[in-house]
Parts: C-alpha cells; structure tokens; sequence
C-alpha cells in the first residue's frame, strides 16, 4: 500500500531543469530534500494513527463535565457527513490524484470523529442501576450479592512505622454485582467492585456467588496537584466500587454454588498452576515467580519492586510480549522436533499461546502480542508473508475498537513503542543485501572458533543495538510518568536477557509437572528457586550501583510530541526502505537499485538522527536549566488526618513542614511526592518535623529514598522521644547521612533573600515534663515576601496557652493547630494572629462547624477558612498560597483543576 515516490530521483530531475546559476535551484533542491523527510506512510498505518487520536481525544474529553453527550453527538454527526463526503468524491469519473487524496482524508477524519464519540461512550456510559450511583464519597455500610470475576489475590500492607512493625495480610478481587440489600428488601444492581479484605487469603473460584458484608465507597480524586487519579483510573477500568471487609466470616458463599464458564476453567488451571509452583519452589522466590510465570505481582516485596525499577527492568515482572515471545519459540520449536507439519505447528501455538494469555489475565500488553502471533499463523496458513509493521496496525485497530480508552496508558504506549522499535529495526536488518560471494567464500575458509567469535560479535552488537534503541525510544514517556531516568537499563537488560530464557524455562517446568507426586519434582523446585535468586541477586546488585538511576522532571508535552513524531517518520523510513530492499534483490545488480538511493536514505536517516540527537540534548537543556521564579509559594498539601507542608522560595530554596499522616505512609508518602514533583522540587533543603508524633513524619522515609534532603531540624524533645518510630528515623537518617539541627525558640532559619523562618516554640528543655508530644510542636513564625505565616504543628492545651500569653504575632495566613480540632483553641488564636486566611491541614473532625464558627468570631477580618480535608469534593483539597510583590494568592485543588479562593 505504498505510493510510488523516489524523492532522490526527483532531486536529479531537479538538477538538469535548473541550471546552477538559477538562484531558485537552492530553493528548489532544499525543497525537494524537506519533502523527501516524510516517507510514504502505509494504509493501515494511517488509519490506526487517525483512530489513535481520536481514542486519545475522546479519553480526554470524558475528564472534561461540561463535554457532555450533545458534543458526542455532533462527533457522530460530523463522522457520517465525512464518510458521505469521502464517498461522494470517490464516485466522480475520471477524478485525479488530488481527488483520491481529499477522499481518504475525509475517511480518516470521520473514523477519528467516529473513535472520539466511542472512546468517550466507553469512559463516561455507564448502566442506570449501577450500583456506585447509590454509594457517597465516605463509606457506608453496604451488603450485596455477586459473582467472583477475579479471584483473591494477596497484598502486603504495612502496619506501624512504615511496615517496620508487624504486617497485615490483604487481599483484593474483583465481584461483579447482582444485587444489594435494602432493608428487607433485595434490588436488582449491577457493576464491579473492587473488594479488599483483611486476614489469610481464603480461596474463592471465578463463578462462585457470594454474599459480602462490609464498607462501600466510590474511588476518590485526586486532591494534590500530579496526584495519581483513582477515580478516572477506575472509571476507565470500569470498576466503579470499593469495598472494604474486616474478616472473611463477613463474606459468605451462596447456596446456588458456582457458575461454570470458560473464565472459571481458565481460573482453575491458573490456580493448579499456582499451586504447583509454591508446592515445589522454595517460599522466598514463590512471589517472583508468581509474577514472571503468571502475572499475578501483587505479593512482590516493595524493595524487589524498586530495585526492577532501578535498574529498568521493571518490564520483566509484567507478562508482555517479551513472555509469550519465549514461550512460542520454546512450543514452536519442541512441536518441530516431534515432526510436527510447519502449518500445523504454528497453529499448534497460537492456540497454546491464547490459553497462556488467557492463564496470565489477558493484559493489554499480552493481547497485543498474540494477536500479533495470529496475525502470523494466518499469513503462514494463506502462504503470504505479512509486514510486521501492517500486522503490528492491524492489531492497534483491533485493540482500539475494543478498548479506546487504553490509549491514555502508559503501559500500552510503551508496549506498542517497543515492539515498533523492533519491528522496524528488525525488518531493516532481515532486508539487507546480500554479501559478496568472495566475503561468504572467506568466511567458509575460517576456522570455527573463527566464525563462532564473528557471529557472537554480530549477535552482542546487534543486541546493544536493540536494547539502546528501545531505551533511547522510551526514556522521554518514563522519564514524564515516572520522573526517572534510568541510564544503566542498557546493561542490565543485556545481563538479565540470556539469564531470562532459563528462569523461565526452569518456571515452566515446574508448571507441566502437575499430576507428578511432589517429592519427584522437588529437585526440580530447587534448580528454578536458584535460578529465580540469582535473578534476584543480579538486578539488586545493578541497582546498588551508584547514580544507577537519576530524579528528573517531566518533559513538556510539546517536546514530547515533536521527539516521538520526528522518530516516527525515522521508523517509517526504516520500514520502506527495507521494502524497496526487498523489492530489489532480484533486480539489484540490474542498477535499479544504486548508489543513488543508498545515498538518499543515509542522507534522510543522518538528517532525522542529527535533528532527534540535537533535541534530546535541547530536552537534557531543559532539566538542567535552573528554574527562576516570580514569586514565593506555599503548599498546603492534603494528607488526610496529617501535615505536609511544602514552601518554595523565589530563589528556588525548599523547606518542608512535617511529612505524615494518620495510616499508612506509603499514601502519606504518595500525596507529598506528587505535590513536590509538580513543582519541580527534587532536593529539599530543610525538612522540619515539628513533633514525635508518627501521622507527622512517617512518610520521611520514602523521601529519604526518593529525593535529596540536605538537613532535618527537630526539636530536642523529638530526639529525646522513647517512640520507637523516632528511633527507627534516627537509624534512618545516619544511614542516609543526614545532617540533623535542633532548634528552640530564637533560633532562625534562612530558607534565601525572599524567605526566614523563626522558631516560636518550644522553650523547655527537654527533661521538663509535658503532658504530650503536641505541646513540644515546633511553631515557625516565617516571613515571605512580605507576608507572614505561621506554622503551628499540633501544639495545644498548657504550652498553646502560654505561648498566646507570650505573644504571636500577627500573621497573613495562620496554619490551625491540631488539624483544626477545639483543643487549638480557634478563637483565642485567630483573635491574637488576625490572620487573613486560616488553613486546616485535615478535616477539623465532628465538631468542624463549631471550630469554623470560632475562627470568625476569633477575628471579623478573617476572609476565608479552609480545609484539606472535607466531605465533598468542593469543600478538600491541597491549598496553594503565592505571594509576589506584596500580594497574596490563595487557590485550592479540585478534581476538575484549581479553584482560585482569593
């Protein structure tokens, strides 16, 4: 489906219509030679780019409240005037070039019209009585009945300091709902839930009915700015409920039993499976081989998580095309052994391979993979050699239509990225011409140790040179979703890609021995445990190599839309070369195909790689570019029932205040990081906890690990603390050698020219006594710009009495003490600060009314009270405060963006 286009010919056509004194030549040839950059696009190509973006367009939409279904109908509208269109140009006789073009264009735009209306049906329509429509944004108790679609998986949740303490085993699945409870009455409902439910993993089959007792609640949104979102992530996955179980004696399993179906065979097999591996593999590799053999990742240990990550590996863990890929050959070629007819055998493992996607959960990426075998089988069936690069747009048409949305995933992009990398580069290398007879002739005179050393050279290079473009080709998407750049990926993935193929052989060993006593297979066991461990072992120890991987910050989309556009059209290029290559062989030394066209495809290759390198290096520019601010910010990060508290000075300067919340820190940890990273902050120059409480500092930890903190500053009272968490963070801070500086009232912190902290509180030593940890809050009296702030931490009863006897100054914005609660004593503070704005870092709790009345009777010139924390969306959020050039603005984070307060 290519045109006929041979832009280096045109450009010597060009040379003897003009003569060299023409001053248009230059013009003319430089115009030819822009016009030669964008190659020949194929057909299917073409369309499942166009369907791509109206799936990303739709996708997008769909966020969008006021994009409603009028607009989705005027999408559908405009698609069939454009398909009629298409169709009516196509009928007039004796049309041109320029006809047939304007057609197809209108063709393509009407399905990208058509996919738009589609991928924004499929993220928005939902049925009337779903069950998610009668649940609140606080959790309620609910009762309902259902099916298992997805069978218990088991989580490892952290209890206490960051899981140093004992830790509570979870599990999560998935109940397709059938009914809900209505006093004494049961309605009809519809829907998935997402259930998680405390306690050992108890097993339940796919198909078994259950009635569930527990919590319901709707995903919520995110309420920090570059927070990862919940609710669209289940909208789009269609699972709309979650609910939450405290013992499985809540859940019971109804008398009807359970439904067969193909699913529930598929789920039994996969738990034979599982079975099998934990009955023979010793127990500390059974969770990676959970996830490299079946997909299930869920039970993987944080730290193998991370060092995967670390060392750009991560893509291991997940079932993709890199899996299936080893398991065809390894079914490919022992089926060929067996003399098994070549059509046949590849029929033989398409089949095989569609059970293993089915076994694995049927990822996106998985699907994309074998449907990409099927694609294969079929043109072996029909004696027709497919191009990778057409069955590779076939398959993204396919996947489209079925499932729009899933163009916004990350993991889709990059999945269809690599494999268009490879498919490029690899029809590029298959379509080269053929070697001299005289070089085959030298080869064949070699010795064998000779030629065996040349074609483990040829085999390494050509490996670097798949793993480097792979990597070149993803690292502006990771380092934009993930704020990682990971330059050891190279060499990791040519040091674990031989060790893969025996993991995974020694793993589906294990699996065909079903049916075969335990103590046979047991050695068996031991050899795949091994081979699991020095996987293990070998990517922990690239990880543990210095600067392995490196923080940076997201790309801007324009740049990210230029680089992959311009490596587009060098993959394209690639893939019609290799077509007039093959093409050509049988011609070549007829001199259809010389040194002309050589030239012009190195001439288009150098131009488009010169242009590709001096942007990455302009994208390098950008990230080490220091950022010069107009003004001084505060964030006000929302962290449930805790604090963090993020100050950014003019001068680029970070000082966090208290880094927790209430629960587990990994959310803690989550809310914050996402707030930093939105603002560009990588290095945290001083990080205050203002008190021993464990809701204040338990995400300190996870930005220890993530992000460079040049000094913590506590108060004498929190290095005297007996809390056993307090103590862990000490051990936690010498390992990480950072420099600890206590402060007591008078002592100043300079965070630059536009920002000074001065420390209000505390004023005891630390052996006098205190009622409780909140007295001993540090109180930060912080002057920017020039405004003034005050930070309160939790200070309350005898020591905020006696403070507000001291003195506070009067301040622009007052941070409530205490979340907000009585014990802050709101009036009396509000009444002493006169502040203009008072934020409460949580929920205030239930008597919020009454705190909120007091605050204004504290003081008449408060203009505004906020919280991070409320019951509606409108009434939560992070809380952002720039001040500039002696004003203030105050703005609060919603699920639709920010909403300016003053």
């Amino acid at each position: 489906m290519y045109e006929q286009h041979d832009s280096a010919l045109t450009t010597v056509q060009c040379v003897f219509v003009f003569t060299p004194t023409d001053e248009s030549f230059r013009f003319k040839k430089t115009t030819f030679f822009l016009r030669g950059l964008v190659p020949t696009v194929p057909l299917m190509v073409s369309v499942v780019g166009f369907l791509a973006l109206g799936a990303a367009c739709g996708t997008l939409a769909s966020r969008c409240p006021w994009f409603d279904g009028v607009w989705v109908a005027v999408l559908f509208v405009l698609s069939g005037v454009c398909v009629f269109l298409s169709s009516q140009v196509q009928r007039v006789k004796k049309q041109g070039v320029t006809a047939r073009r304007v057609a197809w264009w209108l063709l393509l735009i009407g399905n990208s019209f058509a996919m738009c209306g589609w991928a924004w049906c499929c993220a928005r329509l939902f049925p009337r009585n779903d069950f998610a429509w009668s649940l609140a944004e606080s959790s309620q108790p609910v009762v309902v009945q259902g099916t298992v679609v997805a069978t218990p998986e088991k989580m490892r949740s952290a209890q206490g300091f960051l899981g140093a303490g004992s830790f509570r085993e979870t599990s999560v699945w998935v109940l397709n709902l059938t009914a809900a409870r209505d006093l004494h009455h049961w309605v009809p409902v519809s829907g998935q839930a997402r259930v998680f439910v405390n306690g050992e993993t108890q097993p339940l089959s796919v198909g078994t009915h259950v009635q569930v007792h527990g919590r319901a609640v709707r995903p919520s949104a995110p309420n920090n700015p570059g927070e990862f979102d919940f609710r669209q992530h289940s909208q789009l996955n269609r699972v709309l409920t979650i609910i939450r179980v405290r013992r499985w004696s809540s859940i019971v399993v109804c008398p009807n039993g359970i439904t067969v179906s193909a699913a529930g065979c598929i789920d039994w097999l996969r738990q034979r499976c599982r079975n099998r591996l934990h009955a023979i593999v010793p127990i500390q590799s059974q969770p990676l081989a959970d996830s490299l053999l079946l997909g299930l990742r869920r039970a993987l240990p944080e730290e193998m998580i991370r060092a995967f990550t670390d060392t750009g590996s991560i893509h291991i863990l997940a079932i993709s095309g890199l899996h299936v890929g080893l398991v065809a050959t390894v079914v490919f070629y022992v089926f060929r052994f067996f003399g098994c007819p070549f059509r046949t055998n590849w029929l033989i493992v398409a089949c095989v391979i569609t059970i293993y996607a089915g076994l694995t959960g049927a990822a996106l990426p998985v699907l994309r993979a074998t449907l990409l075998l099927w694609v294969a089988c079929t043109g072996v069936w029909m004696k027709r050699r497919v191009a990778g690069i057409h069955a590779l747009a076939v398959v993204g048409a396919l996947l489209l239509v079925w499932n729009p949305v899933s163009v916004m995933s990350i993991g889709t992009q990059l999945s269809f990225l690599a494999t268009a990398v490879l498919i490029s580069l690899g029809a590029w290398f298959r379509d080269q011409p053929p070697r001299e007879p005289i070089e085959r002739l030298i080869e064949k005179n070699r010795g064998v140790l000779t030629n065996a050393a040349s074609r483990l050279s040829r085999s390494l290079c050509w490996g670097i040179l798949l793993s480097a473009s792979v990597w070149i080709a993803s690292v502006p998407l990771v380092a934009s979703e993930f704020h990682r750049f990971v330059p050891i990926a190279v060499g990791t993935n040519l040091l674990v890609g031989p060790l893969l193929p025996f993991v995974m052989a020694a793993g589906f060993a294990c699996l065909i021995t079903i049916g075969l006593p335990v103590e046979l297979c047991e050695p068996l066991g031991v050899v795949a445990g091994f081979l699991f461990d020095t996987l293990t072992w070998l990517v922990a120890a690239i990880a543990s190599i210095p600067a392995s991987t490196l923080r940076v910050h997201a790309l801007p989309t324009w740049w990210i839309v230029i680089w992959y556009l311009t490596l587009s059209l060098l993959l394209l290029h690639l893939c019609d070369h290799s077509k007039m290559m093959k093409e050509s062989h049988g011609r070549r030394f007829g001199g259809v195909y010389g040194d002309r066209d050589w030239s012009s495809f190195r001439q288009k290759m150098c131009a488009l790689g010169v242009f590709l390198f001096g942007f990455g290096v302009f994208g390098v520019g950008l990230q080490l570019m220091p950022q010069t601010l107009k003004e001084s910010r505060v964030t006000i990060a929302a962290m449930g029932h805790g604090c963090g508290i993020v100050l950014k000075s003019r001068e680029g300067h970070c000082l966090v205040y208290d880094a927790g919340r209430l629960g587990a820190s990994g959310t803690a940890l989550r809310s914050l990081r996402a707030t930093l990273l939105s603002q560009r902050i990588h290095t945290i120059d001083y990080l205050v906890l203002s008190h021993a409480d464990t809701d204040h500092f338990n995400a300190v930890p996870g930005l220890l690990d993530e992000f460079c903190v040049d000094q913590v500053i506590v108060s004498p009272q929190f290095l005297a603390s007996s809390s056993r968490s307090v103590t862990q963070l000490q051990t936690l801070l010498v390992k990480h050698g950072v420099p600890v500086r206590t402060v007591l009232r008078g002592d100043v912190i300079s965070i630059g020219k536009s920002c000074v902290a001065r420390v209000l509180h505390p004023q005891r030593p630390p052996n006098m006594g205190v009622r409780s940890d909140n007295e001993n809050s540090i109180v930060l009296d912080v002057a920017v710009e020039s405004k003034r702030m005050l930070l309160t931490g939790d200070i309350e009863g005898d020591a905020l009495r006696a403070l507000l006897r001291s003195g506070l100054p009067q301040a622009d914005i007052l941070i409530a003490p205490h979340h907000g609660s009585k014990t802050g004593l709101p009036r009396e503070i509000t009444s002493e600060v006169r502040p203009d704005i008072v934020v409460v870092s949580g929920s205030g709790g239930r008597d919020w009314p009454f705190v909120c009345q007091n605050f204004h009777q504290g003081w008449t010139g408060l203009r505004a009270v906020l919280r991070t924390e409320g019951e509606q969306s409108s009434d939560r959020g992070a809380v952002s405060i720039t001040m500039s050039d002696g004003t203030m603005s105050v703005r609060q984070f919603t699920p639709t963006g920010w909403r300016r307060v003053l």
